[in-house]
């Protein structure tokens, strides 16, 4: 992953209203929370790419550690996607654009827990 242009560090207080006021640093219009969304999805092309490719050795406790990174990342993106459901409702989007973007949220959410009990599963059969 390349470095997002975004480089100040905000100070804690700063940080905790971000936190309070959606998460966005202050002067933030969302191109670095695009970036990095873009950042992530091409990190995890990457690496599904390299792991369809069986010369790669992979152990069973890699494999249940990327299985969690990946159950992380769905349940990141099911916040997100609720995240941006709210904004288009609060927007005056809701109908079905918003309640499309809420079955994908839901949807991403089953998925990541989903993706945490093949984690676990994985790391259960290492110990057959």
């Amino acid at each position: 992953m390349t470095a997002p242009r975004y480089t100040e560090q905000p100070s804690a207080p700063r940080r905790q209203h971000a936190a309070r006021s959606g998460g966005r640093p202050a002067g933030d219009e969302g191109g670095y929370t695009a970036e990095v969304a873009l950042q992530v999805g091409e990190a995890a092309q990457v690496l599904g790419e390299r792991l369809r490719d069986p010369a790669l050795p992979h152990g069973v406790e890699d494999l249940a550690g990327i299985t969690r990174g990946f159950a992380a990342t769905a349940e990141g993106m099911a916040a997100g996607v609720a995240g941006i459901t709210e904004w288009l409702r609060a927007a005056g989007h809701a109908g079905t654009l918003s309640g499309h973007a809420s079955v994908v949220a839901d949807r991403l959410g089953h998925v990541g827990r989903e993706l945490d009990m093949l984690a676990e599963a994985v790391r259960a059969a290492e110990h057959r």
